[in-house]
């Protein structure tokens, strides 16, 4: 019998850090949520992290309040990676399928020893001395001359080919994230891309089949991943996101970035026409620089953001378009990410890529029913998904353990407030 595999998810983002400990079912091939935290992020900038030490606090916030609910001490974490350093670029190798065979036939059946020596080979590219693989992710297999092969396992041939989808990160920026990480004590178990984490809690197996294009709008960045024929085909990441609306906003009334984000999360739409048809909605918002209150509707907040979300639409059509015609992708857009919160979206997103757009939703699982899981925890869910084959002991968290991310985050107040009396 098999036991629960602990599983944990930490979404480094550039506004929030969220992280999800669940457990994975290898019988039952299900998953449930133990617990969630989450804490506001300091010490990046557009996904990369630029201080490690706020970042560290950030982290131990967030993961201290998913123990505390899951009641689990965890010791490793699947993170997310982002940021406008990422590239990705295709790759091709063929390799001689290893001769298993004493008679006269030349062909053999394809064996993993076979699959693992191809994707090895094809990392043998020139990425330059400051870079670094994140993924090899395969997008098709040939075993001789029978092409696009999803599993090419037992099938018999003479040769393998495996073309791949490469995705890179600057190697100091990775170097910065793993160890804001392991400066609280944690091991790093996988560094995951963030949308394709975030595809794992959002995607049909059809939608990719069909050609879709998830679209993960993060604080700090926009992250692009097409998918065709099961295949992830392309990866691209924009250096802006909800938070450049958000200052935009901030901006141009004279408020603070928290004020400037509770009204563009309560009352902004992605165009003012649909903010006029919703109807429009007065607001009063507190000015940064005096005790005065700023008086606007909804219609000409609106105003300020439309551009701005429009420039960065107009940007993802633009990446997708460089790879693949994005007609050809049945099953439309996913918008996922916080920024996916966005009221109206989906139908400017419509007028400017005209295909179906629709927010992707993470599914639902057992665990935190009473918690809504919109689209800004995706990627921690993707995360969570990602680690299930770590296999952890459940160990109950003490109350005043210091060994646990919730003690060394009581001990860290402690200690603050020793230095304050």
């Amino acid at each position: 019998m098999s036991h629960p595999i602990i599983t944990t998810g930490l979404d480094i983002g550039t506004t929030k850090i969220c992280a999800m400990i669940g457990q994975y079912d290898p019988e039952e091939k299900k998953y449930q949520i133990l617990g969630m935290g989450q804490s506001l992020s300091h010490g990046l900038k557009r996904g990369v992290v630029i201080d490690i030490e706020e970042t560290k606090q950030s982290i131990i916030k967030a993961l201290a309040e998913a123990e505390k609910h899951s009641g689990i001490t965890i010791s490793s974490v699947s993170i997310g990676i982002a940021g406008d350093h990422i590239r990705s670029l295709d790759s091709t190798s063929t390799v001689a399928i290893s001769h298993k065979n004493s008679g006269p036939d030349t062909s053999s059946p394809v064996d993993q020893h076979d699959i693992n020596r191809a994707l090895d080979s094809v990392k043998n590219i020139n990425l330059g001395v400051d870079r670094e693989i994140i993924h090899v992710i395969p997008q098709e297999y040939v075993v001789d001359d029978q092409m696009g092969v999803k599993n090419p396992i037992q099938m018999s041939g003479s040769r393998l080919t495996v073309n791949a989808h490469i995705v890179t990160a600057a190697i100091n920026n990775v170097k910065n994230l793993v160890r804001s990480v392991q400066s609280t004590g944690l091991n790093v178990e996988n560094i995951v891309l963030e949308p394709l984490a975030s595809s794992r809690a959002i995607l049909s197996e059809d939608q990719k089949d069909l050609g879709v294009a998830l679209v993960d709008i993060g604080g700090g960045t926009t992250d692009i991943t097409v998918f065709k024929n099961g295949f992830v085909k392309h990866t691209g990441v924009i250096g802006y996101g909800g938070s450049i609306v958000t200052k935009d906003i901030a901006s141009i009334i004279q408020t603070s970035f928290q004020e400037a984000e509770r009204i563009k999360k309560s009352y902004a739409w992605a165009s003012s026409e649909l903010s006029e048809k919703a109807g429009i909605e007065e607001l009063t918002v507190a000015s940064l620089s005096d005790n005065r209150e700023i008086r606007l509707n909804s219609f000409q907040l609106s105003q300020y953001v439309e551009a701005r979300i429009e420039e960065i639409l107009l940007m993802v059509r633009e990446k997708i378009c460089q790879f693949t015609d994005i007609k050809s992708l049945h099953a439309g857009i996913v918008f996922t990410g916080g920024g996916a919160r966005l009221k109206g979206l989906c139908q400017v997103s419509e007028k400017i890529f005209h295909v179906p757009a629709q927010i992707g939703y993470p599914i639902r699982m057992p665990g935190l029913e009473n918690t809504e899981y919109g689209p800004e925890y995706s990627t921690a869910i993707g995360l969570m998904h990602w680690s299930d084959k770590n296999k952890k002991e459940l160990i109950p968290t003490g109350r005043d353990s210091d060994s646990t991310v919730w003690g060394k985050l009581k001990k860290l107040f402690s200690d603050i407030a020793k230095n304050l009396f």
